[in-house]
C-alpha cells in the first residue's frame, strides 16, 4: 500500500513544483516589464539575423523587361502610343529571385481623369502570386502617354492567300463572311486603316474548306496598324478550289498499213517513249485513253522500218519535253520450206571412166527464209559426191548438198545411193 502511495505523490509533487516555477517568473515579468520587451526585441533581431545568414536578401534590376498597361482610360479616350516597357529594381531573398518571372509583375500606368494630350505618366508595379519581394523603383519612373479621342470606322474585309496549291488546281473564290468590318481605337490610327485583311493558308489544297481566320488591320500599302481593334477580330472564310490543269499518262499506238514484200512479215512495233504525259482539264483528258500516233505504210518492207513522229495532241492538252517519237517497225522474213528433185553429180572421175548412179534423182528438203526458197533455180542446189579415191565396182556412198547462203538441207533422200563406176 506504502509502494502505491508513493507513486503518486511523485507526479502530483512535480506539478507543483512546475506551478511554483511559473508564478516566480510571471512575478518577475510584472515586476521588470522593460526586461520582457528586451527579450522580444532580442529574439526577432537573432531571427533577423540567421535568417540573412541562411537567405541573404539579395537587391538588383529583374532581368526581364516588363511590359505597362494603362488601366482607367475614359470611354471617349484611347491610347494612341506603344507604351515602352520598364525595367523593375527589386529586394528579394536568394530562393525568391529563382521563382520570378515575368508574370509575377503587374505594371500599369493608371490614367483615370486625365485628358486627351501627350503626357508622362508615373508607372506603377505590383508582385502578384509570391511573396517576400519589394519593388524599390522602376526604369524609367514614367512612361510618355499619348491620349486621343477614339473612333470608329468601317472598312471592307480582304481575303489574300498564303501557300501554294498543287499543280491543276486553282483558287476559285474565297468569301468571307462578311464584307466589313468595324475598326475602333485612337483617331490617328483608326485615319490610318483602310482595309482589314484575312490570310488564308491554301498550301496542299484541293477540295473546298471554310476556315476562321483572324484579322488584321492594314493601311495603304499593305502595313498593319497596331493599336486599334477590330470588330468581330475574326471570322470565317469559305475557300472554293477548282481543279483546273490534271497531269495524265496516256499510252501511245501505232497505226501500221500496208503490207510487206512477198514472205516477209511484221514481228513487232516499237514506240519509244511508249507513253506521254500530258496536262489538260479533266473534261479534255477524260475524252481520250490513249494518243495515235501518224501511220506508217510498210508496203513492200524488206527490212526493218523506222521513223521519227511528232505526237498529235488532243485539242485543249499540252506535254512537256518530248517533240518526237521514235517507231521501228520490225520486219523479218517468214521461214518456209520446199522439197526438190535434184540429179546426182559424180566430181573427180577419171578420163575414160563412166559413173552409173542406182537412182537418177534425189529429193531434198530445204528449209529457210520464204523469199529465197521463192528465188530459188533449179541449179542453186547441186547434190555431189567425190569418186575420185573411189574404184572400179560398185560402191554405196553420202551424197554432199550445195545451198544458197541462209538455206538448210533437212533431208536427202535416198541416202545414202548406189554408184557403179566402170572404164567406158
Amino acid at each position: 500500500m506504502r509502494g502505491r502511495d508513493g507513486g503518486r505523490q511523485r507526479p502530483d509533487e512535480l506539478l507543483t513544483l512546475l506551478r511554483q516555477a511559473g508564478a516566480r517568473i510571471l512575478a518577475t515579468v510584472r515586476g521588470t516589464p522593460g526586461l520582457l520587451l528586451f527579450s522580444l526585441l532580442l529574439g526577432v533581431a537573432l531571427w533577423v539575423f540567421v535568417t540573412e545568414e541562411e537567405n541573404p536578401t539579395r537587391t538588383d534590376v529583374f532581368p526581364v523587361p516588363i511590359s505597362v498597361r494603362a488601366v482607367n482610360v475614359g470611354q471617349s479616350l484611347a491610347v494612341a502610343n506603344q507604351l515602352e516597357f520598364i525595367d523593375v529594381r527589386i529586394a528579394a531573398p536568394e530562393d525568391r529571385w529563382e521563382q520570378l518571372t515575368s508574370d509575377n509583375f503587374r505594371a500599369f500606368v493608371d490614367l483615370n481623369g486625365l485628358e486627351a494630350r501627350e503626357q508622362n505618366v508615373p508607372v506603377r508595379v505590383e508582385v502578384q502570386g509570391i511573396s517576400g519581394v519589394r519593388v524599390l523603383e522602376t526604369v524609367p519612373a514614367t512612361v510618355l502617354v499619348n491620349l486621343e479621342g477614339v473612333l470608329q470606322k468601317e472598312v471592307p474585309v480582304r481575303t489574300r492567300s498564303v501557300g501554294t496549291l498543287p499543280l491543276g488546281y486553282e483558287l476559285e473564290e474565297t468569301v468571307p463572311e462578311t464584307r466589313v468590318v468595324t475598326v475602333s481605337g485612337p483617331e490617328s490610327l483608326v485615319e490610318l486603316v483602310q482595309e482589314a485583311v484575312a490570310d488564308l493558308n491554301v498550301t496542299g489544297l484541293t477540295v473546298a474548306v471554310t476556315q476562321s481566320v483572324n484579322l488584321v488591320p492594314r493601311g495603304v500599302g499593305g502595313g498593319e496598324i497596331r493599336g486599334v481593334r477590330l470588330e468581330p477580330p475574326s471570322m470565317a472564310v469559305q475557300i472554293d478550289i477548282r481543279q483546273s490543269i490534271l497531269r495524265r499518262t496516256i499510252p501511245l499506238e501505232m497505226a501500221v498499213f500496208g503490207e510487206p514484200a512477198p514472205g516477209y512479215r511484221v514481228i513487232s512495233v516499237t514506240i519509244s517513249p511508249p507513253t506521254l504525259s500530258v496536262r489538260g482539264d479533266i473534261g479534255t483528258l477524260q475524252q481520250f485513253d490513249a494518243i495515235v500516233l501518224p501511220g506508217i505504210d510498210i508496203t513492200g518492207a524488206r527490212e526493218n522500218v523506222l521513223r521519227d513522229v511528232t505526237p498529235a495532241l488532243p485539242a485543249g492538252t499540252t506535254t512537256a519535253g518530248v517533240r518526237l517519237v521514235r517507231v521501228i517497225v520490225s520486219i523479218a522474213a517468214v521461214d518456209g520450206s520446199v522439197r526438190i528433185s535434184v540429179a546426182p553429180q559424180a566430181l573427180g572421175l577419171p578420163d575414160g571412166w563412166t559413173a552409173r548412179f542406182d537412182v537418177v534423182a534425189v529429193e531434198v528438203s530445204l528449209q529457210g527464209p520464204q523469199p529465197l526458197l521463192n528465188a530459188l533455180l533449179a541449179d542453186d542446189v547441186r547434190v555431189t559426191i567425190d569418186v575420185s579415191s573411189l574404184s572400179i565396182g560398185t560402191h554405196e556412198v553420202e551424197l554432199s548438198v550445195e545451198l544458197p547462203d541462209g538455206l538448210t538441207a533437212t533431208s536427202v533422200q535416198p541416202a545414202p545411193v548406189s554408184v557403179t563406176l566402170t572404164i567406158s
